[in-house]
């Protein structure tokens, strides 16, 4: 799996569970589900450990490293902040091309007759 892939779904993870606690209660109850649904299947006969963490250390980095380790151990680990951290600094070149055009496109925001999303 590629970085942006994980990071996507992670993120999204990370915010649904931040915002909604019936959410978060079924990542933690079965994350395999719940991180399939995101786009971060992993074999059947791994196992999946979500970890609430106090604080607001690590990385996003971070992550992606522990997961990819999971690749190789069939082991996954998912830390999940109870407060969102919010990093401050500039992308990379690479990172920026790595989202650039990742924009989820599937909502029309404008009111013409040929809106399909209507």
């Amino acid at each position: 799996m590629d970085k942006s892939t994980f990071v996507k779904g992670y993120t999204k993870i990370l915010t649904n569970a931040w915002s909604d606690d019936n959410f978060a209660q079924q990542l933690k109850s079965d994350p395999k589900s719940v991180l399939a649904e995101y786009g971060l299947g992993v074999p059947d006969s791994a196992s999946v450990e979500v970890v609430s963490s106090e604080g607001t250390e690590g990385s996003v980095d971070d992550q992606v490293r522990i997961w990819e380790e999971g690749e190789s151990s069939g082991h996954y680990t998912l830390y999940v902040p109870s407060v969102p951290a919010v990093e401050s600094g500039e992308m990379s070149e690479a990172d920026l091309e790595g989202v650039a055009g990742a924009g989820d496109v599937s909502i029309c925001c404008c009111c013409c007759p040929c809106c399909t999303s209507t």
